[in-house]
């Protein structure tokens, strides 16, 4: 089966169809951030649903590459798209300014159920969702692939520098996207690549939220099957071994198969794994160096 059928059927198992649903776009505010101008923006929905997100980007620059960023999840509802600014608990600091000082631009929106839009819970938006034939994380990525929008349509972005990043959740909405939409350059995912059906064999997967729930996706798909999606572009993924949701098995059974469709490609030297042996869900500065790396090679 090529890409793009793939590509549908990923889409059909998300129920998207963003063709129908006319986003709009509003500048809320613009404030300083550390001697940058960070832009408050909403997306509006045909349902007016507001969809806050965060646009910050380097000073006297007039074209520059973009991060779509995806933020975590952790169980803490309250962060957000705060995480851009702020980081978390389980990363070593804020990514903004690792982004900025490389005169990368970023985006980050506000998930369903997180930050200002709690209301839903995810418990809650998982079920009505689903009893009405769509689900949760259907829902995100459809978000998410009008964030890329905004950074294609945007004239002082470099379209052929747009790549995904995200840690945990966000990781594999990072991944996702970049599955999904090809004007994405490259993906950088922490902390989430593992194989589904092992993880429920060592019953693991029950420590994910709700909003991984996509019905159906099993019969269709494997953890490296939509990874795969992404070659022959860049893709860098960083795993700790410690980490229940990658552990060894389930990660080298998705790191296996995705090598393979890789090297089918041509195109092996454009994957590359960081795995820590001893550490678990979260950042490492072996992570973080490798990251900086891997941009200095793409950029």
């Amino acid at each position: 089966m090529n890409s793009t059928f793939l590509r549908k059927n990923l889409l059909s198992l998300l129920k998207i169809d963003n063709k129908n649903n006319i986003f709009k776009k509003k500048l809320i505010s613009k404030t300083n951030w550390k001697n940058y101008v960070l832009e408050d923006w909403i997306f509006i929905n045909n349902k007016k649903e507001r969809i806050p997100f965060y646009f910050i980007k380097p000073d006297q620059i007039n074209v520059f590459p973009a991060v779509l960023y995806c933020h975590a999840h952790g169980g803490d509802y309250s962060i957000g798209r705060k995480e851009l600014l702020n980081g978390r608990a389980a990363l070593l600091s804020n990514y903004a300014s690792f982004f900025l000082k490389r005169n990368i631009a970023v985006l980050c929106i506000e998930m369903p159920t997180f930050g200002s839009r709690q209301i839903p819970n995810e418990s809650s938006l998982s079920k009505s969702l689903s009893w009405n034939g769509k689900n949760l994380f259907g829902k995100m990525i459809s978000e998410l692939l009008i964030g890329v929008d905004f950074l294609y349509e945007n004239k002082s972005i470099n379209k052929k520098k747009i790549i995904t990043f995200g840690f945990s959740m966000g990781a594999t909405h990072s991944y996702w996207v970049a599955a999904l939409d090809r004007r994405i350059t490259a993906s950088i995912h922490l902390c989430s690549f593992a194989d589904l059906r092992n993880l429920i064999k060592k019953n693991n997967h029950d420590g994910h939220g709700h909003y991984m729930t996509v019905p159906g996706l099993l019969e269709k798909f494997s953890t490296s099957k939509i990874a795969g999606l992404i070659a022959p572009r860049n893709q860098l993924i960083c795993v700790g071994l410690k980490d229940k949701f990658t552990d060894y098995k389930s990660f080298y059974i998705s790191k296996n198969e995705l090598t393979k469709i890789y090297r089918k490609k041509q195109c092996e030297t454009n994957l590359e794994f960081c795995v820590e042996r001893k550490s678990g869900h979260i950042e490492t500065l072996k992570f973080r160096k490798k990251i900086a790396n891997f941009l200095n090679k793409i950029m």
